[in-house]
């Protein structure tokens, strides 16, 4: 099972999405974080913890427009981290589509966020978190 990071300023969105989340049978955990800096914290203690750690995070759904630190300076960070979570963006805007992937963002889904379309993307996540070591 998953443990989930979501990441969004808005509060309304996050709460959103956080009961999406929460209602898939395939995520354990799912948090909140409401800026850059504050999903930052998080995932450096989940680090610190090691992946089997009760802080552990599989993946983080991150909004990319944020005050300060936007999404797409999240994921530039944890990609330079040795075993970073999953990203799966989470915004109202098409438009980054291609900085997401060439970020190896696992999905991309646009808000406002259908329940069908986000089961997808916890599906490859958790095809991706659980597939058999090559």
């Amino acid at each position: 099972m998953l443990r989930v990071l979501a990441v969004d300023d808005e509060q309304p969105a996050l709460g959103e999405l956080l009961y999406l989340l929460r209602a898939d049978p395939r995520v354990r955990s799912a948090e909140g974080a409401g800026d850059a800096t504050a999903a930052l914290r998080r995932i450096g203690r989940a680090l610190e913890a090691g992946p089997d750690g009760d802080e552990a995070v599989d993946v983080v759904f991150l909004d990319i427009h944020m005050p300060g630190l936007t999404g797409l300076d999240v994921a530039r960070l944890l990609a330079g981290f040795a075993r970073p979570p999953l990203v799966v963006f989470v915004t109202a805007h098409e438009g980054f589509a291609l900085q997401a992937f060439d970020l190896k963002a696992v999905d991309y889904v646009l808000k406002p966020v259908r329940r069908e379309r986000l089961a997808e993307a916890v599906r490859r996540v958790h095809d991706l978190v659980h597939a058999a070591p090559a």
